[in-house]
């Protein structure tokens, strides 16, 4: 019995390895393997000579537009920063509520809407629909995107800047200037931080290319690694090679990120340390950063919202031969529920096998988390095609694969999410039970089950509203004749047909905010403590 014992504990602790191999180690390198082993891979065509220029095409215009925009979002994302630490005004709570909600709007929707507003005949043929529909449209849509990424990094930074640092400045008489400047260096990690996250989130952007970029016949990689598997002749090696390149960017961001942080990092929380306190809003910076929310809720948020309205109460034009896919809801609904579920299962055991494991362990997981982090969905999604459509593992087409692929892709993020909430359970509450003849049913349903109901339900909610408007992942794997909403919009976009798509999108948002509803109701209902609460009183 010792020794099953002493057998079973490393097999326990591999098992969430196992996990990881096998949904993300595997696919990706064999993807990654594809233009030097083509056996790797199906049976395909070979590859044309001017693929070579195509993609270089397609790594240039993603590396300049991908800069462009990060350029364009992290100054506004750092002062946008400073006020939400800094100064004390009104807006702060609701420029956080817009930020937010311009981070959760899918992008694809946004460049609908945007859309939809320069196709009236008011704007159709001015000067600002010919910006529009060219690349200065999507660089504007991509740092309306990126704002809230360097926002939320530059925040972080400015909120861990003491008052000591300023102080010490002015009892030694340093100029406005100098101040500014010292508090400028300071920042320089954050900055690096804040145009890494929002470059490497440009650059990893399907839904702004598939939408405006190829109605624009502009070649972006992300965009071009989905024509390379969508469309025949299918190119697997071609958008292997393309894969390559977009991960060897997202990894060049990274590496500037750790350079900054190590040339130009310093400890900023010490003993010593006093927060720094926010003060009023000078008269000229309330009308500045009042004017700036008003922007942006104008452009991210009002605009498009009512141009997506007006369409669906107004639509112009129906085709009655082709209706709505409202049958993508119930789709959706079922592979996000799935997909959540099992993906906050597979995170909670991957956290919990991490308490028990050893550090080396517990640092190969972590280093892996964070490399699956860095892969994009559409890569994933790829390699997903390539290594599960073979006769060994023919899931390809099937909803089991694209479910198991959401699970790959959000196993990661609710690592992260459900390492607070988790550690916060002693496991000697597990092993006292046990020491005492409790059964393993009676354990896991007596003292796991109430603790860990409500990470658990959290978990569950954001995972299923990242899964429901997925896009690329959805796009390269979906079931023939059963797309989810994601799928069913983009095709939508791609006919011109904006007032169904705005009733389909309308139709998505009102059902994912009815089940997360649901499930909040439910989880103040299951609470433990509240009952308790409830009881005593």
């Amino acid at each position: 019995m010792n020794r099953l014992r002493r057998i079973g504990r490393p097999l326990r602790s591999a098992a969430p390895l196992l996990l990881f191999a096998g949904l993300f180690v595997y696919p990706i390198v064999r993807l990654l393997l594809l233009p030097w082993f083509p056996a790797l891979g199906p049976t395909q065509v070979a590859a044309h000579a001017e693929d070579a220029a195509l993609n270089l095409e397609a790594i240039a215009n993603t590396l300049r537009l991908g800069l462009t925009s990060t350029l364009v979002a992290v100054p506004v994302g750092v002062w946008f920063g400073w006020l939400l630490e800094r100064r004390r005004w009104r807006g702060n709570a609701w420029l956080m509520a817009v930020l937010w909600m311009v981070l959760l709007t899918p992008s694809y929707l946004l460049t609908t809407a945007w859309e939809i507003v320069f196709s009236t005949r008011f704007l159709h043929h001015g000067l600002l629909a010919d910006l529009f529909f060219s690349e200065a449209g999507i660089v504007a849509l991509l740092s309306l995107k990126g704002l809230p990424f360097a926002t939320l990094a530059a925040r972080s930074s400015w909120a861990a800047i003491g008052a000591e640092l300023e102080d010490a400045a002015r009892i030694l008489g340093l100029s406005a200037w100098r101040r500014r400047r010292v508090l400028l260096r300071v920042l320089l990690p954050a900055a690096g931080s804040a145009f890494a996250v929002v470059f490497a989130e440009s650059i990893q952007e399907f839904g702004i290319p598939s939408t405006l970029g190829a109605q624009l016949h502009l070649r972006i990689l992300t965009y071009a690694i989905y024509e390379h598997l969508a469309t025949a002749p299918v190119q697997f090696a071609g958008a292997a090679r393309l894969s390559w390149a977009l991960v060897g960017l997202a990894a060049l961001a990274g590496g500037v990120h750790l350079y900054l942080g190590k040339r130009h990092s310093g400890v900023l929380v010490h003993g010593r340390a006093r927060p720094a306190a926010a003060v009023p809003c000078r008269p000229m910076e309330r009308r500045a950063a009042g004017g700036a929310l008003a922007v942006l809720a104008t452009l991210g948020l009002a605009l498009p919202g009512a141009a997506l309205a007006y369409v669906a109460i107004w639509p112009t034009s129906v085709d009655a031969t082709r209706p709505i896919r409202w049958d993508s809801l119930l789709y959706s609904t079922i592979y996000a529920s799935l997909g959540a579920a099992l993906a906050v299962a597979a995170a909670m055991s991957v956290v919990m096998s991490r308490r028990s494991g050893g550090a080396r362990a517990g640092r190969l997981l972590e280093a892996v988390s964070l490399g699956n982090m860095a892969i994009p969905g559409l890569v994933l999604g790829a390699a997903y095609v390539i290594a599960f459509n073979d006769r060994w593992l023919p899931l390809y087409g099937t909803p089991l694969l694209l479910i198991v692929a959401y699970v790959a892709a959000q196993v990661p993020m609710l690592m992260r999410f459900l390492q607070g909430p988790l550690g916060q359970v002693h496991g000697n509450l597990s092993e006292a039970a046990r020491l005492h003849g409790v059964p393993w049913a009676s354990r896991l349903l007596e003292i796991h089950a109430p603790l860990l109901l409500s990470p658990f339900l959290w978990g569950w909610t954001l995972a299923f509203g990242q899964i429901f408007f997925e896009l690329p992942i959805s796009d390269l794997l979906y079931p023939a004749g059963r797309p989810p909403i994601g799928v069913a919009l983009v095709t939508l976009n791609m006919q011109l047909r904006y007032g169904e798509e705005a009733r389909l999108a309308f139709a998505g948002i009102g059902l994912a905010l009815a089940i997360a509803v649901l499930l909040a109701l439910l989880l103040r209902a299951a609470s433990p403590v509240r009952r308790t609460e409830e009881c005593a009183a």
